[in-house]
């Protein structure tokens, strides 16, 4: 009588051909899955369904420090990447209008009395050799809330001011009511006078030019009445190309390129904005319905004012000189919204910004040429000339730029989006109750089950549909049902595997 392998207690091994093929398998499965989940978030990113540098904003919002021990920690940061041979120190205006000053070594002397503000440089400096002219790296808290307490500095001391990871110049004598002014840019200044829009403003100039989607356009008469919904650029500089529309149709076709940024140039008096077409009369648009056209559509727009009604970008003026916009093309080679509005000005200009709220999401930025604040640099002979003859040179020039934009909170909301369309906390709960839901998958298997029993190949005419079902299933019950029970799953997994060591524990 023939004995089964089960009682002999044999064992049989397959055939080598069979076995390796299986193992291949194996190895082919977990490849593709690796392979799938790396391709399909690049293809998705491609055809905009989501934004992966939505994966980082999180940690590129933080606040910078305007007051308080963090600030002062980032003042003393920022003293210790200055040359070692810059006799300077970091200071902050206390509450009680006391100095507090930081060494590079990290020691900390207060003063109080005039007194002991002259002793101040010969404790945290005595390697300094008198007369000392004191580099001092303030807190913004010092400058905007305890104006007062810069008096007591000494007049000669080189101030500047520690914004985030920057150090700029302050304007303005510290004796006196004058107003302060934070010179971010050479041609920029932003006055020192309320927290809230300094730090607005500080963070629309810092924001990189790559995410804002900067498009330059030129308003001719006869021009397309749309846009596109993706900005164009040069092949070889990457710089954007110029998009020409009608200007009776650039407010209605906002609302295709939303969450970018459109620069537009032209004549502004009493709230019109009158640009010069290659032909023709010039035209004349409400700046009013401009702004709310550019809110309705979740749009940068930024105004660049000339003196004089310029012809549009990219045109030709009756020399046929090609029409530019002065410092623009240099400034959109550089990575933030402050080199752009920097280059514009040139040496010329020098522009005062401040800012304005538009309801809970916008903010507007009105760049003013500064009136009595000093140059950083005399402009040259030959640019004032170059400005004044801008008609027949084909230069326009900028006299003042109106900016209305996302404000910072809705910008990084935005940001943080992975889903363009989908608020960023219920994609952070979704992605949460994903997580929660793995460690109760196999509970939430179960469950799935009953709701959607599992395929049988017969029920199709093809292996293509009978996999096609299975992959649908999967992807239902992996990304709509088991964050849907991942609060019920989860708990009671953790339960089963708290309560198995009892069930094998032998009585």
């Amino acid at each position: 009588m023939a004995m089964t392998r089960e009682e002999t207690g044999g064992t049989s091994e397959e055939p080598a051909p069979v076995t390796r093929l299986r193992l291949a398998m194996l190895a082919v499965k977990p490849l593709a899955l690796l392979t799938l989940l790396i391709a399909l978030p690049l293809l998705l990113q491609l055809g905009g369904v989501i934004l992966l540098h939505a994966l980082t904003a999180w940690r590129e919002t933080a606040a910078i420090p305007f007051h308080g021990p963090a600030a002062l920690a980032n003042a003393a940061a920022a003293l210790r990447a200055l040359p070692p041979e810059t006799p300077a120190l970091a200071a902050e205006a206390t509450q009680e209008a006391h100095w507090r000053f930081v060494n590079r070594a990290g020691e900390t002397v207060t003063a109080a009395s005039p007194e002991e503000m002259a002793r101040v440089a010969g404790i945290l400096l005595p390697e300094a050799r008198p007369p000392v002219r004191l580099t001092l790296l303030v807190t913004p808290a010092t400058v905007i809330e305890r104006r007062a307490a810069l008096a007591q500095l000494p007049a000669d001391a080189n101030v500047r001011v520690v914004v985030g990871d920057d150090t700029v110049p302050l304007i303005g004598r510290l004796q006196g009511n004058d107003p302060l002014h934070l010179a971010v840019r050479p041609n920029l200044a932003v006055e020192a006078s309320d927290e809230g829009s300094v730090r607005e403003i500080l963070w629309q100039l810092s924001r990189p030019i790559d995410r804002a989607g900067v498009r330059i356009l030129a308003l001719e008469a006869g021009g397309p009445s749309t846009l596109a919904p993706v900005p164009r650029k040069e092949k070889e500089s990457g710089r954007p190309l110029i998009d020409v529309i009608d200007p009776a149709s650039l407010a209605p076709a906002l609302g295709s390129v939303r969450g970018q940024t459109l620069i537009i140039t032209g004549r502004v008096e009493r709230d019109v904005l009158y640009v010069q077409p290659s032909s023709g009369a010039e035209r004349g648009l409400r700046v009013r319905d401009l702004l709310a056209a550019a809110d309705a559509a979740d749009v940068n727009l930024v105004i660049l004012e000339s003196a004089t009604t310029p012809r549009q970008p990219g045109g030709r003026n009756w020399l046929w000189q090609r029409i530019a916009v002065k410092g623009l093309e240099e400034g959109l080679a550089r990575p933030r919204l402050a080199d752009v509005l920097n280059a514009v000005g040139g040496t010329t200009t020098r522009f005062v910004v401040s800012a304005r709220a538009q309801g809970a999401t916008r903010t507007e930025l009105d760049f003013k040429p500064a009136a009595g604040l000093p140059r950083t640099s005399a402009p040259s002979v030959g640019e004032l000339f170059m400005d004044a003859i801008g008609d027949i040179t084909g230069r326009v020039v900028t006299a003042r730029v109106q900016a209305s934009l996302r404000n910072a909170a809705r910008q990084r909301e935005l940001d943080r989006r992975l889903v363009p369309l989908v608020p960023s906390l219920l994609q952070v709960g979704y992605g949460l109750a994903l997580l929660l839901g793995l460690l109760g998958f196999h509970q939430a298997t179960v469950w799935w089950a009953r709701v959607w029993p599992a395929e049988a190949p017969e029920e199709y005419p093809s292996a293509f549909g009978y996999q096609s079902a299975r992959v649908i299933r999967g992807a239902l019950f992996l990304f709509l049902f088991l964050p849907l029970v991942a609060l019920a799953a989860a708990p009671m997994a953790v339960w089963a595997r708290i309560r198995k060591p009892h069930r094998e524990t032998p009585a």
